[in-house]
């Protein structure tokens, strides 16, 4: 299957500003089941350079840079990805894997914020000694308690927030489930990308979660659906924090606000 993505960013300042560099995760990650076969990425105005660089997470990203001032920055992706069948539960579980991961894993371990006791009750009725069971079981509970919202804000709820408000966008489910895997000694990132639903027309940036398990790598989960992701989903930056997977990471300089509008379209090919 081939999907046919489109993405338009733009910012519209408020004055002419001086751009710094920008840093533009336009770039899907490698993943066995996906294969890339088209990709361009536009850029407005013109950038005096610009180069592909890895994040230390090994994110893809265009580095891009500026020697004038701009009023508006506008980026627009075009890329054909081909899809196969994606089979998560392929794996042999290790209870003892070879390889010692847990030193790179502590950056995915680490909470980044205090739970409250209600979130760690519910977790507590919902944890089982299964690991397959628990990530099932938690991400479908998240389903079925919290309603799901479009946000286009750039700050997220905090997962005590989230808990008590009983709705949240893709951003802030994932965030919290990422939060109640790490108080269970799951290593769990976060991840942003594309994800085709052929029952709707317009498309939005996407979130969900991926955790760590010896034996199967990263298992990708959508807490907004409760359900383990299939191929229709295409990460373009994974890390331990939300904010280092925004599209566009960049800095001017001025006292100028900014206006961000965005487009996705995904359509199979």
């Amino acid at each position: 299957m081939f999907l046919k993505i489109e993405h338009h960013s733009s910012y519209q300042y408020s004055e002419n500003v001086f751009p710094e560099p920008q840093h533009l995760y336009f770039h899907p990650l490698y993943r066995p089941h996906l294969k890339l076969i088209h990709h361009e990425l536009q850029i407005q105005p013109s950038p005096a350079g610009y180069g592909k660089r890895l994040d230390p997470e090994n994110n893809t990203y265009t580095q891009c840079w500026f020697n004038e001032t701009i009023e508006k920055l506008e980026v627009v992706l075009h890329m054909t990805m081909e899809t196969s069948v994606l089979n998560q539960f392929n794996y042999f579980r290790e209870d003892n894997p070879k390889t010692a991961y847990q030193e790179a894993l502590n950056l995915y371990l680490v909470p980044n914020l205090v739970l409250n006791n209600n979130i760690m009750e519910w977790v507590n009725e919902i944890e089982s000694s299964e690991p397959s069971n628990f990530l099932s079981n938690l991400c479908l509970a998240i389903n079925n308690r919290w309603s799901h919202s479009i946000s286009n804000e750039q700050e997220l709820l905090s997962p005590n927030s989230c808990f008590e408000m009983n709705s949240g966008s893709c951003r802030d489910l994932s965030w919290m489930m990422i939060q109640m895997l790490r108080s269970k000694n799951y290593p769990a990132r976060y991840v942003s990308g594309y994800s085709y639903n052929p029952d709707i027309i317009g498309h939005e940036l996407h979130a969900w979660v991926e955790v760590w398990l010896p034996g199967a790598g990263w298992i990708g989960l959508d807490p907004s659906s409760g359900l383990f992701i299939t191929e229709y989903y295409i990460p373009m930056a994974t890390s331990y924090h939300p904010t280092n997977t925004l599209p566009i990471q960049g800095t001017f300089r001025g006292n100028a606000t900014a206006d961000l509008n965005t487009m996705v379209n995904i359509r199979m090919a």
